[in-house]
């Protein structure tokens, strides 16, 4: 792993046990319940319409991901190296710990609600928050160097520094990758229903006029856009669990297996959907 340069101020999230643990479980739910959708629907016996799946992606997705947001920005907090000491600015709340008292910095073994570690001072004291970051490299090196004893290799950071190795995505490239992307499939598929349906591409449109025509696109497009999504976290929940899995077996090879992760979700995302839309037109 390299040895990124330590920026003067950190942002991380405070938590206490109890909220951690909290806002990991709504991770948990969050992140599970679309695989979980996504098998349901190949199990359903009958179609699963659109205000179902959009439905069940606010309860069992959408809510609780939004709650493990608040959560964590309610014990947002800014960490800086100060001198000798590692202070912790929360709100109103100021905490100074000098690096001589730190006896041990702990990362914690499951990266949930993100990755993160605890700190232990040398009169035994484990401190009441635990730090929280996408990436806790960098301040876990600042800590190094003013004396904390503690790694970087652990499994759970390696993983979380591989995963901040290959960029951060932004609300915008999910948005041109499931609703932007979407257009492709979609436009095959109501071209397909309009023909079957109305006789032509504009058969409803000359029947019943623009907004019916525009009304049974975009429930199209609303259905493709979130079988895309629930198809990516299929293999978006692999492509995390062998990164994880690489980390604590094979340390060296995590950033690779990571990257190769990262390629072959790209690949199967933009490459399968299309061949997934065109194979039932050349059977």
């Amino acid at each position: 792993m390299t040895s990124p340069a330590a920026p003067a101020s950190f942002r991380a999230c405070t938590y206490p046990l109890s909220w951690r643990i909290v806002a990991g479980v709504l991770v948990v739910v969050s992140r599970a319940s679309l695989p979980a959708i996504a098998l349901g629907i190949l199990t359903a016996r009958e179609p699963v319409t659109l205000p179902v799946l959009v439905r069940a992606l606010v309860v069992l997705t959408a809510l609780p991901g939004l709650a493990a947001w608040l959560i964590g920005r309610a014990f947002a907090a800014e960490v800086k190296i100060r001198g000798s000491d590692l202070v912790v600015q929360h709100r109103e709340l100021v905490l100074e710990v000098p690096f001589a008292s730190i006896e041990r910095v702990t990362p914690w073994v499951v990266p949930l609600p993100g990755p993160g570690f605890g700190i232990r001072t040398r009169s035994g004291r484990r401190l009441r928050y635990g730090l929280q970051m996408p990436d806790p490299t960098p301040l876990l090196l600042a800590l190094r160097a003013g004396g904390a004893r503690m790694t970087t290799r652990h499994p759970s950071i390696l993983y979380a520094h591989a995963k901040r190795g290959v960029g951060v995505w932004r609300w915008y490239h999910r948005l041109g990758k499931f609703i932007g992307f979407a257009l492709l499939p979609t436009a095959v598929m109501f071209n397909l229903d309009q023909h079957v349906t109305y006789g032509g591409l504009l058969g409803q449109y000359y029947l019943q006029g623009l907004v019916p025509y525009l009304e049974t696109f975009g429930r199209y497009w609303g259905l493709v856009s979130i079988y895309l999504l629930l198809y990516a976290s299929v293999w978006r929940g692999l492509a995390e669990g062998a990164t994880l899995a690489a980390a604590w077996v094979a340390p060296p090879q995590a950033a690779r297996v990571r990257r190769m992760a990262e390629i072959g979700c790209q690949v199967i995302y933009y490459g399968g959907v299309p061949v997934i839309v065109l194979v039932p037109f050349l059977q």
